[in-house]
């Protein structure tokens, strides 16, 4: 037993493998609050209430990731390398975004007669352009900070803090069933986002900032080569997001917003499921940019430990969709098993797709993010087009099985299998020790 122990312990001394599972633990308690979060909306709000609700909230997600222009990434890649620069560029980026969040999502709001589906018509009434626009503003801010203290290797408060605002939008949503039986849904959703903000910021500004600068001071940062990048991976962004955050407003668009709920549920969970590539990945980017020539030794370490991870879940959640959706309501059930088999499956290929991003960016390679990018949102957008008339929402679960599988082939023939095979240099392996 303290065998096993202290190989644990060394294994958790590797930074690689401690921020990747801290981040995996902030997502994995996400998740699971999450899947608490949506069971109390199904039970209850009816389903059109809360395929309104998901719609707005997958609206408000939406603009906001286009308004963070691929930022995050780029906070992620290049904080950790940015020296004396690291408060100006991060203040740079809470401005930047911030100000076209609150003007884009005041729009978006404005004219949703226009481009949503009848039932969200309400955004463009009374306070709620103000209310959207505030709520998308914080949301970025939100979003951006977890990048940003994963970038300055504090990654150990992600989870501390996605626990909190999990646990906190729970209770909120308990207590608006009475008091706000069409929006509470939103609203308990984002109140508790504009609750972490200021503290959490105040210890990124006036704690980890000053000492991520005094560790880091001596490294030097190429603005225009960050600017360069970001360009492709903004480009990029947007495709992911379409193939990603925009499927619940197609689906909505398309069959209504009940379909919507059933579909939004399997989603949620698939989507939870692949955080955990998510989080792997971002610790290799952290690391990678203290050290580039460690790529191949740490992609496959990550690739491994990702896959331990994920294997086992997807195994759960294809053997018992039926009885994980059942906790929803027996219609949740009957609609979305498949579908949540469909979606579970997907997050295998999505491991290295996943990982294909990381190690491009980590290559300053912004045609090979764009490739990647656009290529999952011509994939699982145009196949799901086709599909949801036909088979309904299980067409989408096939669009983004098929999409990943392929994308995963495409990114073995291509980069992933040199690197991954290549073997690391004696100093190294030496230095992983």
């Amino acid at each position: 037993m303290t065998a096993a122990s202290d190989r644990f312990r060394t294994h958790l001394a590797v930074p690689l493998y401690r921020n990747g599972y801290l981040l995996t633990l902030g997502a994995g308690f996400g998740s699971m609050a999450g899947f608490l979060f949506w069971t109390i909306a199904a039970r209850r709000y009816s389903p059109s209430v809360v395929g309104i609700n998901s719609a707005t909230i997958s609206a408000m997600i939406l603009v906001s990731a286009v308004c963070q222009l691929g930022l995050n990434a780029v906070v992620v890649r290049y904080l950790p390398a940015a020296g004396s620069v690291t408060r100006r560029l991060l203040v740079a980026i809470y401005a930047i975004t911030c100000a076209l969040s609150a003007v884009a999502a005041a729009g978006v709001a404005l004219t949703s007669t226009t481009w949503g589906p009848p039932r969200l018509a309400f955004l463009s009434h009374g306070w709620w352009p103000v209310a959207f626009a505030a709520a998308t503003v914080c949301w970025t801010v939100f979003t951006l900070q977890d990048s940003a203290l994963t970038g300055m290797r504090a990654a150990h408060w992600v989870p501390i803090e996605n626990s909190i605002f999990s646990l906190v939008k729970i209770a909120l949503l308990l207590a608006f069933v009475g008091s706000l039986s069409r929006s509470g849904i939103f609203w308990a959703w984002n109140l508790p986002v504009l609750l972490s903000l200021v503290p959490i910021n105040a210890l990124i500004f006036g704690r980890l900032l000053p000492r991520h600068v005094a560790k880091t001071d001596l490294r030097t940062l190429d603005l225009r080569a960050v600017a360069r990048f970001a360009g492709h991976n903004y480009v990029g962004s947007l495709f992911l997001l379409g193939s990603s955050t925009l499927l619940p407003v197609v689906v909505a668009s398309e069959v209504g917003s009940e379909q919507t709920a059933f579909f939004y549920i399997p989603w949620t969970i698939a989507t939870g499921v692949q955080l955990v590539a998510l989080s792997t990945s971002t610790s290799l980017m952290v690391e990678l940019a203290f050290d580039e020539s460690r790529i191949g030794d740490y992609a496959r370490r990550v690739l491994r430990q990702t896959l331990r991870l994920i294997v086992p879940a997807v195994v759960v959640l294809v053997a018992a969709a039926p009885w994980v959706l059942r906790a929803f309501g027996r219609r949740y059930a009957a609609e979305g098993d498949t579908l949540l088999r469909l979606l579970a499956l997907a997050a295998i290929p999505n491991v290295l797709s996943v990982l294909g991003l990381a190690i491009a960016r980590i290559r300053h390679d912004g045609r090979m993010v764009l490739g990647i990018q656009s290529a999952t949102f011509v994939g699982t957008l145009g196949v799901s087009f086709v599909l949801l008339p036909r088979i309904g929402i299980v067409g989408v679960g096939w669009a983004w099985l098929a999409t990943q599988t392929a994308i995963a082939a495409w990114l073995l023939a291509r980069s992933l299998r040199q690197i991954l095979s290549a073997q690391p240099s004696a100093g190294a392996r030496g230095r992983a020790r």
